[in-house]
């Protein structure tokens, strides 16, 4: 059984004047424990950096030779990398300062020391986040502690010299299929590419279509293109920037290990295209590139509207990602001065979920009762708290391939009372009260997940008339049921519309794992028929013997959510999954331990060779 995963710990509150002076007290039995503390803690850092570097190595090798499984086995390992290094130096810490451990002051001392140590280091603010996580570690801290934590609005500026760029830089003025290979030439493989001068047209012919608005016959251009590649399920990324007067255009050009050769399955050059590509809803890379701080910035460019936080978490560093989500949302609160309330749709059996109306997030809270809903006391769900915390974490350790939304996991968050909708606040308390409580002026949530915020499927066929957008939605809708299955998840709760979401970018995406279940537990039949008169006066319930992991398949035609009239669209495509034999192959396949890669981006855009 997973364990959930441990959480951050935040406050959104004012700063006290006592804790904004930044003073620590050092009593003169401390200073040594204070500097043994803080370099335990400082190799623990760099044990964990190491250690991400040492996997995230194994990429490129893994890729050329087809190692899917070990892949696979590198991204879990990454993913409890940080858990298992954070609870190595809390032992180490327990020992160090024994009956001192829950010392504030000596924590104060500590905070300084560690922060002396990490000055002038490129990964300094990685570094605060990892020191951050042991105080919360070790004093299960309700809200921000800045006597002992390191807390910014914003983050602090590297105090390194100029490095050495993160990126190769390809000059113009020339053939543009030359340009192009010399790029092929600077990553190669082994094995080589199948047809380096055919892709490397093929690419070309594109930019100079992409570029003659800009540059016509006459401009001049350069491409710069980070050092690495991105390794992701059974892809290769090479991630640049088309730099063409005063205007930055995204090059991306995903690569595959066909066996016999690599090849470049296409190029995108549009920013929405290169955004799905670097979505929240797939796992993140493996990208081996010392500065993270110079690769964020990068990415910044050509994505100008990705959070920084997704960023970061787009590249394995999951727990700095919360911390930059948390700057942000606490910028948000205390400018835009918005009370949260209720998140528009469907009120959820298991989830209390709300929202700030001009946030692109969502905050959902595990009610103490499962099936309580406002508008009726129960329904049949029986979920535990510990259940949904299970599925979640599970969920986690799977691969996201795009139909997945990244959650974060939080606790003791507090915010001013007066930020909470009355509404919501009364349906927090009642159905959350475990979890949710008021304290003086003060609201503290004790556990939650956050979301990046989608339009549940239902209200999309309620608000879009666009008919070729609902045809491509429809027909997404089947694709991410069958990416998903792929994945080894499957919806027990198949199509109960109200789990699914569309994405800013119009991706269909599950966004609620209460009712999710590896697909290798699932069993699927078409449901027993009546043979005589006999067994057709006998109750079903008691002529059918099924367990909660039995599903007839040839039942979800009638249950598929999609409104009636546009199911024939559904069918004409997808009416593979109501029948057995495509549910009992997935499973198969997956449990043969296949690894499944679903293209990020328009397959018709792919290379016609």
């Amino acid at each position: 059984m997973l364990e959930p995963r441990r959480a951050h710990t935040y406050e959104v509150t004012r700063k006290r004047p006592e804790l904004e002076q930044g003073r620590s007290h050092e009593p003169s039995k401390t200073p040594g424990l204070a500097a043994e503390a803080a370099a335990r803690i400082r190799r623990g850092f760099e044990a964990y950096t190491d250690e991400f570097v040492s996997i995230t190595k194994r990429a490129r090798w893994r890729f050329q030779s087809l190692d899917w499984k070990g892949r696979h086995e590198d991204a879990l390992e990454r993913i409890d990398l940080y858990e298992r290094i954070l609870r190595d130096v809390v032992a180490a810490l327990a020992g160090i300062l024994s009956s001192d451990l829950h010392d504030e002051s000596l924590w104060a001392a500590v905070k300084d020391r560690f922060g002396g140590q990490i000055r002038g280091r490129h990964d300094a603010e990685l570094a605060r986040t990892f020191f951050n996580s042991v105080t919360r570690a070790v004093f299960g801290t309700v809200g921000i502690n800045r006597r002992i934590e390191f807390f910014h609005w914003h983050p602090r500026p590297v105090e390194v010299g100029p490095p050495e760029p993160v990126f190769r830089t390809y000059a113009g003025g020339r053939e543009t299929r030359l340009v192009v290979r010399d790029i092929l030439r600077d990553y190669r493989f082994t094995p080589p590419y199948q047809n380096a001068e055919r892709d490397a047209a093929m690419i070309a012919a594109e930019i100079d279509l992409h570029l003659w608005p800009i540059v016509s016959q006459g401009g001049d251009f350069r491409i710069e293109v980070i050092r690495s590649a991105f390794y992701r399920n059974k892809a290769a990324y090479l991630v640049g920037r088309i730099v063409a007067r005063d205007r930055l255009i995204p090059l991306v050009l995903p690569l595959y290990n066909g066996g016999s050769g690599v090849f470049v399955d296409t190029v995108l050059l549009a920013e929405p295209e290169v955004s799905k590509v670097f979505s929240f809803a797939f796992s993140s890379f493996h990208v081996l590139i010392e500065r993270h701080d110079l690769l964020i910035e990068f990415l910044r460019s050509i994505l100008p509207e990705k959070p920084v936080a997704e960023l970061y978490i787009s590249i394995g560093y999951n727990r700095h990602g919360k911390t930059e989500f948390y700057r942000d949302l606490h910028r948000f609160v205390h400018r835009s001065r918005q009370r949260f309330i209720i998140a528009p749709g469907k009120e959820g059996a298991v989830m209390s979920v709300f929202t700030l109306p001009a946030y692109s997030y969502v905050f959902k809270v595990i009610k103490d009762r499962p099936g309580f809903v406002r508008s009726v006391a129960m329904t049949d769900k029986t979920s535990t708290r510990r259940e949904v915390m299970e599925q979640y974490a599970f969920v986690c350790r799977r691969d996201r391939v795009g139909r997945l939304v990244d959650t974060q996991e939080f606790e003791n968050l507090r915010f001013r009372r007066e930020r909470f909708d009355e509404r919501l606040l009364s349906e927090l308390l009642d159905a959350a009260r475990d979890l949710v409580s008021v304290e003086d002026d003060h609201v503290v949530l004790r556990h939650l997940y956050v979301q990046r915020k989608v339009t549940p499927l239902p209200i999309f066929f309620d608000q879009e008339h666009d008919p070729e957008t609902l045809r491509g939605t429809i027909l997404d809708f089947g694709c991410f049921l069958k990416d998903l299955a792929a994945s080894g998840i499957f919806p027990s709760d198949l199509f109960n519309t109200w789990n699914y979401g569309v994405t800013r970018r119009g991706r269909v995406v599950l966004f609620d794992y209460d009712d999710v279940i590896p697909i290798e537990q699932a069993s699927f039949a078409n449901k027993p028929r009546a043979f005589d008169e006999t067994d057709e006066l006998t109750p079903e319930e008691e002529r059918i013997v099924a367990t909660p992991r039995d599903f007839f398949v040839d039942e979800m035609r009638s249950y598929s959510g999609i409104p009636q009239r546009l199911k024939g669209v559904f069918e004409s495509v997808h009416s593979d999954l109501f029948t057995v034999e495509f549910w009992r192959s997935v499973k198969e396949q997956v449990s043969s331990g296949d690894l499944v890669d679903i293209t990020p981006y328009d397959t018709a855009r792919k290379f016609k060779r």
